[in-house]
């Protein structure tokens, strides 16, 4: 079970133990709308939404003894798929959808004990990738149809594959893999061929996430925001902040890129945007513990 310390844990968990380090989402193209994210609060995890331009926040999801979060919005910025876990170190985790005013909840997938994280869905809304530990404890990009059916499993290594991103094309989904070397990103075709290593490190880079246009991947090492090329060429370091950040997510225009990131203090994580080249910080939201950010394409 080493990564429900990094499918769900890495998301749940960090911001209590900073020794765990990292949302789904490719940016759809569109324009800026809100920006779901994951909330905890009382030591209950919910899906927030922080409006266009503010830090105003609402809540989405109130669901008493269990943990929400890693929103992710369809094309067509109508639906979230998130995460819906039980109590407990180990939980039973499925993958959940709503509409983006979280009303009309749809319980998509019911494996008994296997944790299911980190939906993402496919550009035409026809498909949902995600992380699932049914095969491999370690953890596996999976997929499956929008409703739930027809689950197929995408990658067959004995190690940690985790955070799925799908291109904006339908083509590719980038992940986090651990096949090679602690935590790089590597991308599969969507029908889980050809896996290609993007990146070497040093250091752990985790959560990509493709630009509207897929010609770039944002992802987070060593506690910083980078970014480079679709193909892996041309890494650059966007933050140079000593506080944590992670989970990137691109815009719908593509001009900013939401993270979390940990105040000085050390006490609260919120979500913070840059503009794409690193510059214009702006604090968006100011909880104890928010995390995972996705960006609402209209």
């Amino acid at each position: 079970m080493r990564r429900l310390t990094l499918a769900w844990s890495v998301v749940l968990s960090l911001m209590l133990s900073i020794a765990l380090v990292p949302t789904a989402n490719a940016a759809f193209p569109g324009g800026n709308g809100e920006i779901a994210f994951g909330r905890s609060t009382f030591g209950q995890n919910d899906i927030w939404i922080v409006r266009p331009g503010t830090t105003g926040t609402n809540r989405l999801t109130n669901t008493p003894h269990r943990q929400e979060g890693m929103p992710d919005y369809n094309a067509a910025g109508t639906r979230i798929a998130y995460s819906r876990c039980g109590e407990g170190d180990f939980p039973n985790c499925d993958i959940w959808s709503m509409n983006a005013d979280g009303s009309d909840e749809d319980r998509i997938t019911f494996t008994p004990d296997v944790q299911e994280t980190w939906p993402t869905w496919s550009p035409d809304g026809t498909q949902i990738a995600y992380t699932s530990d049914a095969d491999d404890p370690s953890q596996d990009i999976w997929v499956m149809d929008a409703n739930g059916a027809n689950q197929t499993q995408l990658t067959l290594t004995n190690g940690f594959d985790a955070f799925p991103e799908w291109s904006p094309d339908g083509t590719k989904i980038a992940f986090t893999s651990d096949r090679a070397a602690l935590d790089d990103i590597w991308v599969i075709d969507a029908d889980g061929s050809d896996p290609t290593r993007l990146t070497t490190g040093p250091g752990a880079d985790e959560r990509p996430d493709w630009s509207p246009n897929g010609a770039k991947i944002a992802f987070s090492r060593r506690g910083n925001i980078w970014k480079m090329n679709a193909n892996g060429s041309n890494e650059v370091q966007l933050t140079f902040n000593p506080q944590p950040e992670f989970g990137p997510a691109f815009s719908p225009t593509g001009n900013r890129i939401a993270f979390s990131r940990r105040t000085k203090d050390g006490l609260r994580f919120g979500i913070w945007s840059i503009r794409a080249d690193g510059s214009g910080p702006v604090h968006r939201t100011f909880g104890a513990f928010d995390f995972a950010p996705d960006w609402q394409p209209l």
